[in-house]
């Protein structure tokens, strides 16, 4: 078994080909490969595939260790978490690793069944998440118009790094309650580089009312054939009135028309969110884990 740098055409190549029948799962880790960013490797039954067959699964390691393995138990686990181990620097004989420090896998994000056989894995060297967030992965190739339109003195924004400020308070709101490990204080100067790196490199759309940001919409990754949705939150105050639809559905029509389908996970605690996506045409696709370190 091998952990090989994606580095050269044809590693792409193969990633992109591994990835494409699961990308619904890892829309993240694909939105890396489509960028061509550092820190991607092949998990590979031969040292230098050739054919998607010898692949086993594909990751990306920053921090946060995204992967697509579809089939974990398949692995020979203990070959694996010494590749895995020896690339991150955990071991003491580690001599190529990539980082710099042993504190490089903070988090691992992915499907729920992937997520546990890594947890579980590197138990031992990292020990157990502090945190662990458990979603229902909801997909949609089709969404389902708003039932009533705007009101005349509301309107929808695409928003661009002029609306930061204006954005600020309610992407706050929305981190320290949907995001942020528990416990964990948000600065506002981490609220404003991550909606900064937000509003340069992805859709953010707001809806205006009587000239103030009261409702907001995202994407969080932008993969190969699917996007993912994320940072939709409402002002309490001015909740009910359909704004998250409207938001989603101005979103979902700019991904249709870039032939890409819609995707997002919601904590499988959240009933409403889960009835108001279904509502818009989405339905429960998988589970999906995060475990923070």
């Amino acid at each position: 078994m091998y952990l090989i740098p994606v580095e050269t055409p044809q590693d792409f190549l193969l990633a992109q080909q591994f990835i494409i029948p699961h990308e619904q799962t890892c829309i993240f880790l694909s939105s890396y490969l489509r960028r061509g960013s550092k820190h991607l490797f092949l998990l590979s039954n031969n040292e230098t595939p050739e054919k998607i067959e010898q692949l086993q699964g594909v990751i990306y390691i920053d921090g946060t260790l995204f992967h697509c393995i579809p089939y974990p138990s398949r692995l020979d686990a203990t070959e694996f978490a010494a590749k895995l181990l020896s690339l991150c620097g955990l071991q003491n004989n580690s001599k190529n690793t990539i980082f710099q420090d042993n504190t490089k896998i903070k988090c691992i994000s992915g499907e729920t069944q992937t997520t546990d056989f890594l947890i579980n894995l590197l138990s031992d060297h990292l020990g157990a998440p502090y945190q662990t967030n458990h979603y229902k992965l909801m997909t949609a190739k089709q969404i389902v118009n708003p039932p009533e339109k705007l009101c005349n003195d509301d309107q929808i924004i695409r928003c661009t790094e002029n609306e930061l400020e204006d954005l600020l308070a309610i992407q706050k709101k929305y981190v320290t309650e949907e995001v942020a490990p528990f416990g964990k204080e948000v600065s506002d100067a981490e609220i404003s580089m991550g909606l900064r790196q937000i509003l340069k490199n992805q859709i953010c759309l707001a809806l205006s009312t009587d000239g103030e940001l009261v409702a907001k919409a995202n994407t969080n990754a932008i993969g190969m054939n699917w996007v993912q949705l994320g940072g939709i939150y409402t002002h309490p105050l001015y909740r009910r009135n359909g704004y998250a639809w409207q938001l989603i559905s101005a979103i979902c029509r700019r991904t249709v028309k870039a032939g890409k389908n819609a995707a997002l996970f919601v904590k499988d605690i959240n009933v409403p969110a889960m009835e108001l996506y279904k509502k818009l045409g989405f339905s429960n696709s998988g589970h999906y884990t995060i475990a923070y370190y």
